[in-house]
């Protein structure tokens, strides 16, 4: 979760560059990492559900790109905040796509989590400028991409669905990438490598951490990115969130955790 702050935090302070160019660089490091083991084990090229592949790639981009259109607009610990709507969007959708069943005690913590989201974003207040749709549909594109990750998780591998995840993702931006200022890529490397690298391990990570250990254990430490955010917020850009803010944060920190709470005294 440190990893994915820093690179945030690295991402803000690139500037003169778009969120397509900043996105396009995570997936090349990403697809760079994940291409040995591809022509070491042939059989990661083979999937069963290329159309699910494919969908969970799409939706994994536009979920990149819409979430670093919001991190240029408004600072990284609220934007960090409002992404995490995104289990309740899981849930709906598991719901509606999964017929997964619902009872009350899982519905309590999801509720309070956007309840937080909803307290950080102030819609209809004059907080809310309007940039706070971008985090927010990122974490709706995400969805997406958990409901398809589960979908194919029962049929193609890890490293099978980092491939697919990386090369359309990367041949998609490619053909949305503007004419990158050679001057500005040069000046800006440093941070470009630091930042796609750190979103590359973060990745990779991820993955290490979800086969060494249950969901249920892995599932809290993921809101220590707020907590992460919030720090380099501070450290980089001395930026402190307003007590309305540091509450809806609050709010969801603690749903994440009484969430984990639940889970560890009986299946939700």
């Amino acid at each position: 979760m440190a990893c994915f702050s820093l690179s945030d935090a690295l991402a803000k302070q690139i500037a003169g560059m778009s969120a397509v160019e900043i996105a396009w660089f995570r997936y090349m490091f990403l697809l760079v990492s994940v291409m040995p083991v591809a022509l070491v084990r042939p059989a990661t090229w083979k999937t069963a559900r290329p159309v699910l592949e494919l969908g969970r790639a799409l939706a994994m981009v536009m979920s990149a790109v819409l979430f670093l259109i919001g991190l240029q607009l408004i600072p990284i610990a609220e934007a960090t905040a409002m992404s995490y709507a995104s289990p309740l969007y899981v849930t709906l959708l598991a719901m509606a796509l999964l017929g997964e069943p619902m009872t009350l005690r899982r519905w309590t913590p999801l509720l309070l989590g956007f309840a937080g989201v909803v307290i950080v974003v102030r819609p209809g207040t004059s907080s809310f400028g309007g940039a706070e749709v971008f985090p927010l549909a990122s974490s709706m594109a995400w969805a997406v991409a958990v409901i398809l990750t589960r979908k194919v998780s029962a049929t193609d591998s890890i490293a099978t669905t980092m491939l697919y995840t990386a090369l359309i993702g990367e041949l998609v931006l490619t053909v949305m990438l503007p004419t990158m200022d050679a001057d500005l890529v040069t000046m800006a490397s440093p941070k470009l490598i630091g930042m796609a690298a750190a979103w590359c391990i973060a990745q990779w990570l991820v993955v290490a951490a979800y086969r060494a250990a249950a969901p249920s254990t892995i599932a809290p430490f993921s809101y220590s990115q707020l907590i992460w955010a919030g720090l380099l917020g501070y450290g980089l850009f001395r930026h402190v969130p307003d007590v309305i803010s540091l509450v809806g944060m609050a709010v969801i920190l603690s749903s994440g955790l009484y969430a984990a709470w639940l889970t560890r005294q009986s299946p939700l």
